[in-house]
């Protein structure tokens, strides 16, 4: 009897500890997920200012940004190629972007930024921009590009 009752008692706290454990686990895993979402945010956060400060730092990029912007025939082959690169990195970074917020690591609220500048009229404002853009997207991957034209209404 001393027994059964001995075993009862060490099932209900066998029964409680794994309860415990349990409830430790969801705290931690609750906990990381916040730990990621925070590394997301600011990750994106580092895309943006380095986009910007390579831009901002450099004045024959900026001229080259703004002209490539305004009619992309005015470049020079040089500057074409440079335009191109700053154009793919910009579509890379928004990539990521994507890719965050898809995995759940980027909350809706950033991702609500980050999809107006993806959808920017001045992305998509140019006959140049739009066949950046067809240049560009075969090197994304196809969930990203499916998105951007469904989301920013593309022809």
């Amino acid at each position: 009897m001393n027994l059964d009752r001995l075993n009862h008692w060490l099932t209900l706290l066998a029964n409680i500890g794994v309860l415990a454990g349990i409830i430790f686990l969801a705290q931690e895993i609750r906990q990381n997920t916040q730990t990621m979402q925070a590394a997301a945010i600011q990750e994106s956060t580092n895309i943006a200012r380095e986009q910007l400060y390579f831009i901002a730092g450099d004045s024959e990029m900026a001229r080259i940004e703004r002209l490539g912007d305004e009619d992309i025939s005015q470049l020079n082959p040089d500057e074409l190629q440079r335009y191109i690169y700053e154009e793919r990195a910009f579509w890379l970074g928004m990539q990521s972007q994507f890719r965050q917020w898809e995995l759940g690591f980027l909350p809706d609220e950033e991702w609500g930024v980050w999809s107006r500048i993806i959808c920017n009229d001045s992305n998509f404002g140019s006959a140049g921009d739009q066949a950046l853009w067809e240049g560009t997207k075969r090197d994304l991957i196809p969930e990203f590009t499916a998105w951007v034209e469904s989301d920013c209404e593309l022809d």
